[in-house]
């Protein structure tokens, strides 16, 4: 009769060492994008009344602290590729250092309520978009003069 309707899937070609760069890269900041919406979404709600509020607090709390560590992992992976990729290993490196402090000041500010450890989360945000940036643009060999 005939063969199998399905067709048989061809093997994907693994990804160049820059492209795998590339997509952490990006990786990273998407998370640092939807990092950003969760915790400002969460200030303005401030400190919620009612049960709906509450919920929907908790909620966004959660995913924010979901997303956080999954920052990390990212970043780590992020700091794998450049090794591998031989092209932004400094700015991965500087980047997953910046997103653990900033991990440690989003403990600090759920633990204590300290305003400035949210601070701290707020410059860690911008300095890890701006390491994840370079990262990405030294997948393309922009910018990037030093390997180590």
């Amino acid at each position: 009769m005939s063969e199998s309707a399905a067709p048989s899937a061809a093997p994907r070609p693994t990804p160049s060492p820059t492209e795998s760069l590339r997509r952490r890269s990006r990786e990273a900041l998407s998370a640092l994008a939807l990092q950003f919406l969760l915790g400002m979404a969460a200030n303005l709600i401030g400190d919620p009344k009612g049960t709906f509020a509450i919920v929907v607090d908790t909620i966004i709390i959660i995913l924010h602290i979901l997303v956080a560590i999954g920052l990390v992992v990212v970043s780590i992976r992020l700091l794998l590729a450049a090794r591998k990729a031989g092209v932004g290993q400094r700015l991965a490196l500087w980047g997953l250092i910046v997103i653990v402090i900033t991990f440690l000041a989003g403990v600090g500010t759920m633990v204590t309520g300290n305003e400035w450890a949210s601070y701290v989360m707020a410059a860690g945000f911008l300095v890890a978009a701006a390491l994840y940036g370079g990262t990405f643009f030294a997948s393309y060999g922009i910018g990037n003069t030093s390997r180590a």
